[in-house]
């Protein structure tokens, strides 16, 4: 079979079929080669955050450090026991021949205690006995003195970790000695103030001044009576238990 074509021609079913796939084949290649400009361009545009800087990363947040461990905080309840020495200064008054200032001298002592804590507040008790030496009123021949003191004190104060600040209220006996046989045995307050630093866990290194007021009679002639007082200011090294 034939048909005419445009120009009058004679045409084939054959040559119209031919002509009919040409024409689809160039038809279906302009469609896909819309859908991949079409693609490429939404492509395009959705990539082109990529291509500008990248997709913004969100770091992770970072771990929280470990808190440092509370620094230990130094206890100073317990017994204690240590040594003193330092320097004293002095003076009388009797009531026969009147006011007598003593030269100064040297002390050196034992003393041991117990200390209860409750948070920062520190108190307790304390027993301390001193030998003292070159105490003596000048003119007298130098050969009298106070020759000891013995110290029944109540400690409170308040401690910032390994330093102690403390005030002392007690009751002292010292005693005041005129060769050949004369003495006087005097007694009476003491207060004072102290600070102490606790090197590592036992060892304490202090500083402590007291003052005593004492009076009393001589032992030959309960008439004559003396006041005095006897001040001390004291390096303390001790050992906690």
């Amino acid at each position: 079979m034939s048909a005419t074509g445009e120009s009058g021609d004679p045409v084939s079913i054959i040559d119209m079929r031919k002509r009919w796939y040409a024409e689809s084949s160039i038809h279906q290649r302009g469609e896909q080669t819309t859908k991949k400009l079409a693609l490429a361009a939404t492509i395009a545009t959705l990539g082109t955050p990529i291509f500008a800087g990248g997709p913004t990363i969100v770091a992770a947040d970072p771990m929280p450090a470990a808190a440092p461990a509370p620094a230990a905080t130094h206890d100073w309840s317990g017994p204690y026991a240590g040594l003193s020495y330092g320097r004293t200064s002095a003076d009388i008054t009797f009531n026969t021949s009147g006011f007598f200032d003593f030269e100064n001298g040297n002390t050196a002592g034992i003393y041991g205690g117990y200390l209860f804590q409750r948070g920062s507040l520190v108190y307790g008790g304390e027993l301390a006995y001193g030998k003292v030496s070159d105490t003596f009123v000048p003119g007298f021949g130098g050969d009298d003195e106070i020759d000891r003191a013995l110290d029944l004190k109540a400690r409170v104060g308040f401690a910032a970790n390994r330093a102690l600040f403390y005030g002392v209220l007690g009751y002292s006996q010292f005693q005041y000695v005129e060769p050949p046989t004369r003495e006087f045995k005097l007694d009476g307050m003491a207060y004072g103030l102290g600070a102490e630093l606790a090197l590592g866990s036992r060892f304490v290194l202090g500083l402590e001044y007291l003052s005593r007021d004492g009076s009393g009679a001589a032992n030959d002639d309960p008439t004559v009576t003396g006041d005095a007082k006897l001040n001390t200011l004291s390096l303390r090294v001790g050992l906690s238990f």
